[in-house]
């Protein structure tokens, strides 16, 4: 009883204020807006609400695909322009089969959650190439609108210039909260089985940097990564999770890494980083990978309006 009672008095004093302040916090603030005026970022875990389990895998993806059109639609009326934020593996699948957009790509910039630190027009490794490849070119994103890095196998450099970038776009473009961070209309982010997010990686010291940057190098491998970090991802208006799909080697997919991120209680984010999206994100599964959660199907609908 008592290392539990000191197990989740950690995990609460774990909240951090981009003031850097520490405070105790009873839930994350997530999906801030341009009125915020103190916003938190929390490593602390709360319930998952906004969990969805689908039939099938092309439910999901259909659903993810309603997801970015009404994300920008709403964004492009309210504001004049669409920020979005993406990863490569999955997730370019699922928007390579989006085959017209039926929003206005020309007031849309696109940026990257995380990417290697290599030629951006290496097809085999850049996620930026193999986005371009798949759908950017074909929807007719002109080349300016894809905010890229430099292609060069320095990880802080690429992340320093990476932010500059970010932070040259005017607030119309990317709108920041009231501590200055940006907020994109919709993040789309990868969790890997392992529980990395972006290339935010478990017992590694970037899922602790909530105080200040945007964008941080990751050399959890070689060459290194970018990736935004966790309070840029917290703090989008919509951040989506989607995990559909098996093999025969995996017949339920990322059943198990769902069940940690959305589930397990006895897991901090410094353990499995996806968990300290709990509460943020919107989380569409297909049933075998939602198969560990003990939950009913969803719909689409509910999904799609994120309740």
């Amino acid at each position: 009883m008592m290392q539990s009672a000191v197990k989740n008095l950690f995990l609460l004093v774990a909240a951090v204020t981009i003031s850097g302040t520490n405070a105790f916090l009873s839930s994350t603030k997530c999906h801030a807006t341009t009125t915020t005026t103190t916003t938190s970022t929390s490593l602390h875990l709360a319930p998952a609400s906004k969990v969805h389990i689908l039939p099938t895998e092309s439910e999901v993806t259909s659903t993810v695909h309603s997801i970015v059109s009404s994300s920008a639609k709403s964004a492009i009326e309210a504001r004049g322009h669409f920020a979005l934020a993406i990863p490569g593996g999955s997730v370019l699948k699922i928007l390579s089969s989006i085959d017209e957009p039926d929003w206005d790509v020309g007031k849309m910039t696109v940026a990257f959650v995380n990417h290697k630190c290599v030629p951006i027009d290496n097809v085999k490794t850049a996620i930026e190439a193999q986005a371009r490849a798949k759908f950017l070119n074909r929807w007719g994103v002109d080349d300016d609108a894809v905010i890229s890095l430099g292609g060069s196998s320095d990880g802080e450099k690429e992340a320093s210039e990476y932010e500059a970038k970010l932070k040259s776009l005017p607030e119309s473009v990317l709108p920041r909260d009231g501590d200055g961070f940006p907020i994109f209309d919709l993040a789309l982010v990868g969790v890997g089985d392992d529980g990395h997010i972006g290339s935010l990686y478990p017992h590694r010291d970037e899922i602790d940097v909530v105080d200040g940057p945007w964008v941080i190098p990751a050399f959890q491998k070689d060459p290194p990564s970018i990736s935004l970090t966790l309070p840029v991802m917290q703090r989008a208006k919509r951040t989506v999770i989607s995990a559909a799909g098996q093999s025969e080697k995996y017949p339920n997919g990322k059943a198990g890494a769902m069940r940690l991120a959305i589930g397990e209680e006895d897991i901090t984010p410094k353990e499995f980083p996806a968990s300290a999206l709990r509460e943020c994100a919107v989380w569409i599964l297909d049933e075998p990978n939602g198969s560990e959660l003990g939950m009913g199907l969803s719909s689409k609908e509910k999904a799609v309006a994120g309740v």
